[in-house]
């Protein structure tokens, strides 16, 4: 069943559902309004050739603020991580539902992906994964009515609400915008088999007689690339994708990485090079 106002209110009244700070006026028929905070992190996937969800994503993701009074612009297509100012707590029998405003989905912006379900137990911040998918910028401004939650009553309390020590609740008591903890999943895993087979690779053997000498934050750095991607090319675990290849032929010469004509272009656009031959500082 879901909570209408009057039971929203008593139970906020009754310390069972907690919205810290309440906004003046968010408490709608079946719903609060909860407003956007300034923090967002911004995806950066041109720095992977591929998300593993087993390993640490600590450079798929870059914090910035909104700089209110100007909003932040979210680009066609841009997905980016967002947070309520409101802090959520839920009783042991109290769930909730994150939607988004109407307003605003008619102008094609998406307040969440797949996390609109909130446990009973739960304690934090919200975080918002916001999608544009318009055909032009949408302004976000710090404060703004970006999304709405109701809650629902459960059949009896929960035996293990989230937080509780057995289920290895990820997120419990998380401030601001907080990325995927999904390979916290398979650290916590006693079958964890991890097993990527190295292979000998040109890059391998080239990397070791270059002037890099076989020094992968040096190469990495040159590539604009983490040192795990670069490792995950050298060892033949994986293929870089098409813009990295540009850059891997031009610096290596490895015929493998020839690009064709119109990466071609892009090479001649951006080079790593200077007039002597020799990699730019």
């Amino acid at each position: 069943m879901v909570l209408s106002d009057h039971t929203i209110q008593q139970e906020i009244l009754n310390e069972r559902i907690s919205i810290d700070p309440l906004g003046d006026g968010c408490i709608q028929p079946a719903s609060v309004d909860l407003r956007l905070d300034k923090q967002i992190l911004e995806f950066h996937p041109e720095r992977y050739s591929y998300i593993d969800v087993r390993e640490p994503l600590d450079d798929l993701t870059e914090p910035v603020e909104i700089p209110d009074p100007a909003p932040y612009i979210l680009k066609p297509n841009q997905f980016v991580l967002a947070s309520t100012i409101e802090r959520i707590q839920l009783a042991d029998d109290i769930v909730a539902r994150l939607e988004g405003k109407s307003s605003l989905g008619r102008l094609g912006l998406l307040i969440h992906s797949t996390a609109g379900y909130i446990d009973p137990g739960w304690n934090g911040q919200i975080t918002l994964e916001i999608s544009n998918v318009a055909g032009a910028e949408i302004t976000l401004y710090y404060g703004m009515k970006i999304s709405q939650i109701s809650f629902l009553r459960l059949s009896t309390p929960a035996i293990s609400p989230y937080g509780s020590p057995d289920l290895g609740s990820k997120y419990q008591g998380q401030v601001g915008p907080t990325a995927s903890r999904i390979n916290l999943n398979a650290q916590n895993s006693a079958n964890n088999p991890k097993a990527y087979p190295d292979h000998p690779t040109q890059l391998r053997e080239w990397l070791a007689s270059s002037v890099y000498q076989g020094n992968l934050s040096n190469l990495a750095k040159d590539i604009g690339v983490p040192v795990k991607t670069l490792e995950e090319w050298v060892y033949g675990r994986h293929e870089p994708n098409n813009a990295n290849r540009v850059k891997l032929y031009e610096i290596t010469g490895i015929i493998d990485y020839k690009p064709t004509s119109t990466a071609q272009n892009t090479i001649n656009q951006t080079s790593f090079f200077g007039p002597d031959g020799t990699p730019k500082p």
